[in-house]
């Protein structure tokens, strides 16, 4: 009955570990800076930009992220791309999760004016996760995918936009990266 005992504590206490290893603390994010939330490529006549509204958001709180892509020559100009004309790859760096999205190869055009910035709002599509990445991934994955805001976590966001304007294949690429605090426990 002893061992019985020490086999369920030992158990309880993995249990108990699995767990607490996919949870982010405020003490644990205060060794990450956040070093950009704006950042701005440019080639010949196109601007690409990346943008993070905040460095820092709460918990239950939308995070704003979105791509810009400028034509800054004359008159219009026509783009073709894949379904959306900027992809982002985001990974928690706390946790080492990326959260991998999903496109379709389909070739749409969209017009540029001169001037006037075309953006792409992060949203929340086509995230998934294998069965053999783990229960711990799996969990955040389905965590993330189900809610409005993002978990608790500092987050990098490499967004890259790639197009042909008829002349040239083009491929620009901006970083950014933010906290998402926890929501503080009342004592």
């Amino acid at each position: 009955m002893m061992k019985m005992r020490v086999v369920l504590l030992c158990f309880l206490f993995i249990l108990a570990g699995c767990g607490a290893a996919n949870e982010v603390t405020n003490e644990g994010l205060e060794g990450y800076e956040v070093k950009q939330t704006f950042d701005e490529t440019i080639e010949d006549n196109f601007v690409f930009r990346l943008v993070s509204g905040k460095e820092e958001y709460e918990a239950g709180e939308e995070v704003e992220l979105y791509g810009e892509i400028i034509y800054i020559g004359e008159g219009e100009v026509e783009i073709a791309h894949a379904s959306s004309a900027v992809l982002f790859e985001i990974k928690e760096q706390v946790r080492d999760y990326e959260l991998p999205f999903a496109v379709q190869d389909i070739h749409i055009e969209t017009k540029l004016a001169a001037g006037e910035p075309y953006r792409e709002k992060y949203v929340k599509q086509g995230v998934f996760s294998f069965e053999d990445d783990g229960e711990q991934y799996a969990g955040f994955i389905e965590d993330f995918k189900k809610r409005r805001d993002f978990p608790p976590g500092y987050y990098t966001v490499t967004a890259t936009t790639a197009f042909s304007d008829g002349t040239i294949q083009r491929e620009l690429e901006a970083k950014v990266d933010f906290k998402v605090w926890a929501e503080e426990e009342e004592e």
